[in-house]
């Protein structure tokens, strides 16, 4: 359990520290993308921290229709704060980050990729929001750029996704 953490902690450490890169690259946007995300949680630990605030981590498994088809290995982190009262639809503030490996077809050229996403999630309202950026791709998605946002449903685990993408 605690290695998984370790993981975890490197994976969302290594994203973040790719993210900057991957979002200042040169971007030539021109094909407007969309589509739906669906997911199903593999993995799920919550650690209570000293301030009394939330750290949830775990893996899924997605499904991606739309410009994006195929599906993804996905890691994240999430730092929730105080109340915890779920059943009663109250909870506070939620942030963090998602590391996504995609396989699959974009534009219709097969390949994987890395996308990182942000996640912001308000009190007491289960719509999670974010921003997604393509950090890095191989085979025909090697040289593939994009960012966009994305919007989950608030009651399932799915989303839909829209942005933009170039091929460099």
């Amino acid at each position: 359990m605690r290695m998984r953490l370790i993981i975890t902690g490197i994976v969302v450490v290594l994203a973040i520290a790719i993210m900057p890169a991957a979002w200042a690259a040169p971007h030539h946007a021109k094909t407007r993308v969309a589509g739906n995300w669906s997911w199903v949680n593999t993995s799920w630990e919550e650690t209570q921290t000293a301030g009394g605030n939330k750290l949830t981590t775990g893996d899924e498994v997605g499904t991606w229709t739309g410009a994006f088809q195929g599906s993804s290995y996905d890691v994240f982190a999430m730092t929730g704060t105080p109340p915890f009262d779920y059943d009663n639809n109250l909870y506070g503030e939620s942030w963090g980050t998602l590391t996504c490996f995609f396989t699959g077809k974009v534009a219709g050229k097969k390949g994987s990729m890395m996308l990182y996403f942000s996640i912001v999630e308000p009190a007491n309202d289960p719509v999670m929001t974010g921003q997604w950026v393509i950090v890095c791709g191989t085979e025909g998605l090697a040289r593939l750029s994009g960012r966009g946002t994305w919007v989950s449903s608030g009651v399932d685990s799915s989303a839909t996704y829209r942005g933009k993408l170039a091929w460099k």
